[in-house]
């Protein structure tokens, strides 16, 4: 349990349960637009003084108007404007809402940026004020309209009546570009139309009942393609492998390590694959070999070893991996000499010499993050595995190193980075402060208590890539405490699917992603079963495993019986992953042997009624008829405690993405974090564009700081990392949802439950809990009410 994060003076808390009493939020589920601008009209428009700069006017969805916003002349990162002045509420929270075609789609539409009073209000990528709208390569709601809300800061509107404002055009963005023009790519064509934009007050907008609307409209189930997919698949990594073993003088010495790494791995496992062509074949070892060799030699030449292994996560982790997985056949070979620089060095002291290194940087180096900490921490134990084998005398104990495996599972505390004990092998190994064990103090879990990875609050595909990784770990180690802790975690998982359309209008099941802390997507590409479509997933990995799981088994089978795994399996036919693809086939085989599973994904249609939250990443799940409601309390949250929280909410004929404003109870850490002047992210500066001088204006605002565990020595106050921004309380009345979530490990609530509510269902539990005036929350625990009438005849 983690210890209490206040004053030693008040440790004597700890003891009891703490009540505080929370006032209930002014908002209602009543209608409350203040102002509506109708663009494409033209009387709407003359009203509201718009100066379009770069736009044209289309007839869009249901024959409605829209203004597309048109790439700049020459072409730029920034395209066309439009200004307008739009009426505010002068004394409350004011929010801004978009009406879109959800059938619009294409990242090279770019994204739409809110100014009020000529600053940017929120963040152009990755910020927890987002942008006004990003497009994505599939639709977000094909046959009906989307609507987008933003908050607008008080110390614009407060005492304002109105306030001019205007939305930006900027082109697609890739978060992984060093440089402006890699980062911030140019608008080359129109952006998706914005028909309406509207003020209000309540952050449950409810558009007027004389707007045309659409509908949920899906082809069905996908009528292809079939299993002949697996067969192509059989071929192509067959096709591959022959290349590779009949080209016996590959070369190595200009090839990039980590196509070495993937080689290495691909033929090692294909050297024990039987129905492929480099089964048992000695060419497989004599590659194998050749690019290990290759790859000692890089990291003796030119930097020192400790830079060389630094440069990716996995260090010299594939390297021990193939020894292992192809021992003994390389056992012989290590005592032959082989060249580095002028000197002849037995290959086995080679490669233990860089496997050893490896080990020790990234134990010294580890990584906090949950995906990175699995990534780091297999590729230790894969090194030490090797090492093992090929100098058991320099390896580490399998105990230590089996342990950060259960530090990154989330089965034992993340105790950060070891110290360096000694400099025994001759090799320098530098730490920074980052790098102190401990971090976090002894408590820190890497997954939550329900299943979910902990890096600062929910993640989407970030949080599914550990599935991946954890699969591998169990593959390789068969280690029952870590195939237990991937049962429950992919069973969590299970929640955030829910029903939508693919690229081609076939209904299928999607990850939400937008409500996602890392990132979002609207929506993310394709189908997501037993796993979404991102790269280190073929979607039949895990249920092969777990073959006796019904979650896993039953997921797999939906997305099978769907067309969507073969689907997702043919575009992915020309995918460089020939190792993937390679287990893939085998995998496939072995859930197709298996009986159904009665198991259905929660937010299937038919399925019954539920809440579910994880308190430790402030995360709510709703299934209420045909809405889905996901709700981020905790969102980008990562330097202070924000009280701003994303929802996605989703019906056959609306669908709502909204930045809300929440109310929240700290644990306070007597610091504050005045939110800086920046406009590109909130981790930091970012990459600001060229020009004028953009300022936030968000910037300014004063956010309390949460008290670290008193035996935690990070994140430093001011800066980003886990506890500083998060609340232990929750509060947020949305429509006819309350919801209030105790996010604490030892303190108790008393919160107010709205007095003009004639009653309440909680969904969590499924009881109705009548008229009542306050609600007690223990720890981690969460109520999820929704308004409804006490019938009649009921007694209250």
């Amino acid at each position: 349990m983690y210890k209490k994060y206040k004053a030693r003076r008040q440790i004597l808390k700890l003891l009891i349960a703490v009540s505080f009493c929370i006032a209930p939020m002014r908002a209602s589920a009543s209608q409350s637009t203040i102002d509506t601008l109708i663009l494409g009209d033209a009387a709407s428009e003359q009203t509201h003084n718009l100066q379009p700069k770069g736009s044209d006017t289309v007839i869009g969805g249901l024959n409605e108007p829209a203004r597309r916003l048109l790439p700049a002349d020459p072409v730029s990162f920034e395209g066309g404007t439009i200004g307008f002045t739009l009426k505010v509420d002068p004394e409350n929270q004011n929010y801004i809402t978009v009406k879109l075609w959800g059938s619009d789609k294409g990242a090279a539409c770019g994204r739409l940026i809110l100014f009020a009073d000529g600053l940017q209000v929120g963040y152009r990528h990755e910020g927890d004020y987002d942008v006004l709208n990003q497009a994505d390569e599939d639709a977000e709601a094909p046959g009906r309209f989307i609507y987008q809300t933003v908050p607008l800061p008080m110390s614009i509107t407060r005492e304002k009546t109105s306030v001019p404002m205007s939305i930006l055009a900027l082109g697609p963005m890739w978060p992984y570009g060093t440089t402006f023009a890699e980062y911030q790519k140019n608008l080359e064509q129109p952006t998706r139309g914005i028909y309406r934009v509207y003020s209000h007050t309540n952050p449950f907008f409810i558009p007027d009942q004389s707007e045309k609307q659409g509908a949920y409209q899906s082809l069905g189930v996908r009528p292809g393609p079939g299993e002949e997919v697996i067969a192509r698949s059989k071929q192509i990594v067959n096709d591959r492998l022959a290349k590779l073993l009949d080209s016996p003088s590959i070369e190595t010495t200009e090839t990039k390590p980590a196509t070495r790494w993937v080689r290495m791995q691909l033929l090692a496992e294909a050297y024990n694959t039987p129905w492929t062509v480099a089964f048992h074949d000695p060419r497989a070892i004599e590659q194998i070999l050749r690019d290990g060799d290759a790859a000692v030699r890089d990291f003796n030449q030119g930097p020192r070893l400790s830079d060389q292994v630094s440069q990716s996560w996995i260090g010299a982790g594939p390297l021990g991996e193939a020894a292992v997985r192809v021992w003994p056949a390389i056992e012989k070979q290590m005592g032959e000499k082989i060249t580095l620089g002028s000197s002849q060095v037995a290959r086995g002291e080679a490669w233990a010499e860089v496997l050893r290194h490896s080990v020790d940087y990234w134990h010294t180096h580890r990584r906090a993050y949950t995906n990175q900490s699995m990534i780091v921490d297999f590729a230790i134990y894969t090194a030490n595995r090797g090492l093992e084998l090929i100098d058991p005398s320099r390896a580490l104990p399998e105990t230590q190193t089996r342990d950060y495996l259960y530090q990154a599972v989330g089965i034992e505390p993340w105790l950060g980075s070891d110290v360096q004990a000694s400099d025994a092998h001759g090799l320098s190994i530098d730490m920074t402060s980052e790098d102190a064990p401990e971090p976090f103090g002894r408590h820190y879990y890497l997954v939550t208590r329900k299943g979910l990875s902990r890096e600062l609050g929910w993640v989407g595909t970030y949080g599914e890539t550990i599935l991946h990784f954890m699969h591998d770990m169990v593959a390789f180690t068969n280690d029952p405490k870590i195939r237990e802790q991937l049962r429950k975690i992919e069973a969590a998982r299970m929640y955030f699917r829910y029903p939508g359309l693919d690229a081609d209008g076939f209904s299928c099941m999607k990850l939400v992603s937008e409500v996602d802390n890392r990132t979002a997507h609207y929506p993310l590409t394709g189908a997501a079963y037993n796993a979404p479509n991102i790269r280190e997933e073929w979607w039949m990995d895990v249920p092969a495993l777990l073959t006796d799981d019904p979650v896993a088994v039953g997921a797999a089978q939906k997305s099978v019986a769907d067309h969507e795994y073969f689907a997702y399996i043919q575009s992915r036919l020309k995918d460089p992953d020939t190792r993937g693809m390679m287990q893939n086939v085998d995998e496939y085989e072995t859930v197709k042997s298996l009986a159904p599973s009665a198991y259905r994904l929660p937010m299937s249609e038919g399925q019954p009624d539920f809440a579910w939250a994880d308190e430790e990443d402030a995360i709510v799940v709703v299934k209420r008829g045909e809405e889905q409601l996901f709700v981020n309390l905790y969102y980008r949250a990562e330097r202070a405690v924000n009280s701003v929280g994303r929802i996605a909410d989703f019906t056959p004929n609306l669908t709502r993405l909204a930045t809300v404003r929440t109310e929240t109870e700290i644990d306070p850490g007597g610091k504050t974090y005045i939110r800086p002047d920046w406009i590109d992210a909130i981790r930091s500066r970012g990459l600001p564009p060229p020009g004028n001088t953009l300022h936030q204006a968000w910037a300014g605002e004063t956010m309390p700081i949460a008290a670290r565990p008193e035996d935690a020595s990070q994140p430093k106050y001011g800066e980003f990392g886990p506890f500083v921004g998060k609340a232990s309380l929750y509060i947020l009345r949305y429509g006819a949802y309350f919801i209030a979530m105790n996010s604490s490990y030892t303190q108790s609530f008393d919160v107010s439950i709205p007095a003009d509510e004639q009653g309440m269902i909680d969904l969590v539990t499924s009881t109705r809990i009548g008229r009542v005036s306050n609600v007690k929350l223990k720890p981690l625990t969460t109520v999820v009410l929704h308004a409804e009438p006490i019938p009649v005849s009921a007694s209250n």
